[in-house]
């Protein structure tokens, strides 16, 4: 793989792990805001279920990701999930 394929993957990787913070940081902002202009239990329970859904999916993606110099899973090793900034597998580092 090239050094600019790689850097590209890497940058993609990257992103998908901003984007799982961004999900996990707008909980509170979000259940706070339709907590104050609901009336009903509703409007929070349907907050608490999208923010669930899109918290397993970045997860998932940022989990999922391969490694692009090794192709294994960069995050995952066997069933055991790290998002440290190094691939569980050849170390090659974010």
């Amino acid at each position: 793989m090239t050094n600019t394929n790689l850097e590209e993957s890497l940058k993609e990787i990257k992103r998908k792990r901003l984007a799982l913070w961004c999900v996990f940081i707008s909980y509170l902002p979000a259940i706070g805001i339709v907590l104050r202009f609901s009336s009903d239990n509703t409007g929070p329970a349907t907050v608490a279920i999208v923010w669930i859904i899109a918290a397993a999916i970045a997860g998932a993606r940022v989990s999922l990701s391969r490694c692009p110099q090794c192709g294994n899973l960069f995050h995952m090793r066997g069933v055991s999930t790290s998002w440290g900034k190094r691939c569980r597998h050849c170390k090659l580092s974010l």
